[in-house]
């Protein structure tokens, strides 16, 4: 029961954010959390003494869930995998995942907060990694994940979200191939 408690305040702390609609943003408390999760503050405070915690197991809970997406498309842990592998499950993930304004909201707040950045670098760095890519591939790859990234970033925030993905999934998959084949400059 102990090991849920965390998973439990997780999924609490993201409902809160999906179901805020303030237009200053998401404002989350250790109260509101602890109350969503069924907890009392202290009982949340033994798992996260403070809200900095808090928040940081926010996006690693958001960053892990990622990668294990990638992990489920790709069969593989990224250092077993190519780069042109890692950026096509990427790219298939990111065009095709159920995203929400909370992950929107939990993926950007790192902008603000840069100790959020970490969990992000953690789970996800090495699936962006061009270290064992031909440098001719890297603006091909780069691309690709861009385009990825505009379509998931479009969804989840709601702001001129497109009807169908495909289009975007498929040019960006192309230019995976192109560089894959040596035929990027």
């Amino acid at each position: 029961m102990a090991a849920e408690t965390p998973t439990r305040i997780m999924e609490a702390a993201k409902e809160l954010v999906r179901e805020n609609a303030r237009v200053e943003g998401v404002t989350l408390s250790l109260e509101s959390v602890a109350k969503r999760a069924g907890l009392t503050k202290p009982g949340l405070m033994y798992y996260f003494p403070n809200k900095e915690a808090l928040m940081v197991g926010l996006v690693d809970f958001a960053a892990r869930h990622w990668h294990e997406l990638l992990l489920a498309e790709a069969g593989g842990n990224p250092g077993e995998l190519t780069a042109f592998e890692r950026h096509r499950a990427y790219v298939e993930v990111a065009t095709t995942a159920d995203v929400s304004r909370a992950d929107y909201w939990i993926f950007s707040d790192a902008l603000y907060h840069p100790v959020l950045a970490g969990p992000w670098q953690r789970w996800l760095g090495p699936w962006f990694s061009l270290e064992d890519a031909p440098a001719a591939a890297h603006g091909a790859l780069a691309a690709a994940r861009f385009c990825a990234d505009g379509a998931w970033m479009s969804e989840a925030s709601g702001v001129m979200p497109i009807d169908d993905l495909a289009p975007v999934r498929a040019h960006a998959l192309e230019l995976i191939a192109t560089a894959e084949r040596g035929g990027v400059k």
